[in-house]
């Protein structure tokens, strides 16, 4: 009787036991299920020119410096977005996204009207002017009438491209297209044009770093624009726009996007956004 009674507790206890394992192992593999269903970082391809600072220089060894470098930094340190830089030339960037190869295009690049037709711009983070300038030595063109005849130089795929191309019909000047800005104003000291079109921190910085050329601003500003970045048009791109919208205008609240347009540009340049 009593072996009849230590058998028929040491079988509850195995059932027992077998049901605390059963427990355990439906746990862990819940555990595994939610692990599974976690959402993953998102991955952002980003695309630039890298040709230059103060806008955006991207080295062979990979260093990206420049404003939206850091600006980026920043956006994938407050996001926890993975974020990808390629390069492309200047006048390519824009197939990056049409062919979804890249998802943003980030190279200081000034909200245009043919551009937000075709892409999402995000909020402005800060603001520029285009202009034209002269050898501080020139004395004979002071006005753009006075560009008549001249040769007038201008970046590729530049905001102030458009108006440029369209005021050398009107005025009858020749328009010679660079691939790089430094490249334009290195030329334009050394004779080689008479005018240049440019952004106005694009000059100063210039200027800044070569202390031993300077150049006149025309009185005439070209225009003044709010600077974003672009997204393709499509469902994906709409929603990641809002996301970086979000974080943009914590940057601009919190005067981070102030401090790093002072660090590269010598100014606060979010004081000329246009509203």
């Amino acid at each position: 009787m009593k072996k009849r009674i230590l058998a028929a507790m040491l079988a509850a206890v195995m059932v027992v036991a077998v049901a605390a394992g059963c427990g355990k192992a439906d746990s862990k593999g819940d555990a595994a299920e939610g692990t599974d269903s976690k959402e993953e970082t998102r991955k952002v391809v980003l695309v630039t020119s890298g040709s230059g600072e103060p806008y955006s220089l991207l080295a062979d060894d990979g260093t990206w410096t420049g404003i939206d470098a850091e600006m980026w930094a920043e956006i994938e340190k407050r996001t926890g977005w993975e974020v990808e830089v390629k390069r492309a030339a200047f006048d390519s960037i824009w197939g990056e996204l049409d062919t979804a190869r890249a998802d943003v295009a980030a190279n200081c690049w000034a909200v245009k009207p043919e551009r937000t037709e075709k892409y999402y711009a995000s909020i402005p983070y800060y603001g520029d002017a285009q202009c034209v300038i002269v050898p501080e030595s020139n004395k004979d063109i002071n006005t753009f009438d006075d560009l008549k005849g001249k040769k007038v130089g201008c970046t590729n795929g530049q905001a102030a491209q458009t108006i440029i191309e369209k005021m050398s019909g009107e005025i009858g000047f020749e328009v010679v297209l660079y691939e790089d800005s430094t490249v334009g104003m290195n030329d334009l000291n050394l004779g080689r044009i008479d005018a240049f079109a440019n952004t106005t921190t694009n000059v100063n910085n210039f200027m800044h770093y070569n202390d031993t050329i300077k150049f006149r601003f025309l009185d005439e500003d070209l225009t003044a624009n709010n600077v974003a970045y672009f997204i393709q048009k499509t469902d994906e791109g709409k929603e990641l726009c809002d996301e970086l919208n979000e974080v943009l205008q914590e940057m601009l609240d919190d005067g981070t996007v102030a401090k790093i347009t002072e660090k590269w540009m010598f100014a606060d340049m979010t004081q000329l956004i246009q509203k």
